[in-house]
């Protein structure tokens, strides 16, 4: 029984595979979005040429994504394909994290949600390597290892503890506007665990996970970064992208 699970499991995983790979052609070589598209490409290239995100040009986000882009650029070259191929591991992590969060129910719930979530993440922007995808993919594979420590004991809750808190703090770093979320979510599964072992382990994950903001805030100022990733996107937004209150 054990190994039938096992592999329709994997069939399933091929499965959503095959869906994510009957689109990607177009994907790669089709027009992307030429402003959100173009800070994934440009905002990493000047951050490599020593520019500093919040203080050199205008960045609404965290920073952990262009500093990540940056190395993976690095390695694998600075070109559009690079890009979108990153942006293509974002959106595999998002739909995995979901099957995994849906396979406690069964591998049908599983393959539906894994597939609606594909049609979902790869319609809207394409392969975009967004720090939103990544935030998300991040967010939700933090609430897998949480969940996983509910379940287990020992080294393996513990090593699930910390991995949980650091994904939480690496989601931050990509997007900051999480913390609501996050913050509900794991402060409710704290609710369920057992001792204040599980919030210790959690906290030392999510202290080294937000490092990379530490040393963006050294880099940046905190003034210009608290500018730059909280009042500039949450306050002083342009008209257009505010909706009227009350709304007419």
């Amino acid at each position: 029984g054990q190994i039938n699970g096992v592999l329709l499991g994997l069939a399933i995983i091929a499965m959503v595979m095959v869906v994510v790979a009957i689109p990607l052609r177009g994907l790669f070589i089709a027009t992307g979005s030429s402003m959100e598209e173009g800070f994934m490409l440009v905002f990493p290239e000047r951050m490599m040429r020593g520019d500093v995100p919040n203080v050199d040009f205008l960045h609404l986000y965290g920073p952990l994504s262009i500093h990540v882009l940056a190395g993976w650029y690095k390695v694998f070259g600075y070109t559009l394909e690079s890009q979108r191929t990153f942006g293509l591991l974002q959106h595999l992590g998002i739909i995995f994290g979901v099957y995994a969060l849906a396979r406690v129910w069964s591998h049908l719930t599983a393959a539906l949600a894994a597939l609606t979530v594909t049609v979902l993440v790869l319609t809207p922007i394409g392969l975009s390597a967004l720090a939103w995808e990544g935030a998300v993919a991040l967010a939700v594979w933090s609430v897998v290892f949480a969940l996983r420590a509910q379940h287990t004991s020992g080294r393996s809750r513990s090593v699930a503890l910390v991995v949980a808190g650091l994904l939480v703090g690496f989601a931050l770093g990509y997007r900051p506007d999480l913390v609501l979320a996050l913050a509900l979510v794991h402060g409710w599964l704290l609710l369920r665990s057992r001792g204040t072992a599980s919030v210790r382990r959690l906290l030392i994950g999510f202290a080294v996970g937000l490092l990379p903001i530490v040393v963006h805030l050294a880099m940046a100022g905190v003034g210009p970064s608290i500018r730059g990733m909280v009042l500039d996107p949450v306050v002083f937004l342009r008209g257009g992208r505010r909706l009227p209150v009350p709304p007419p």
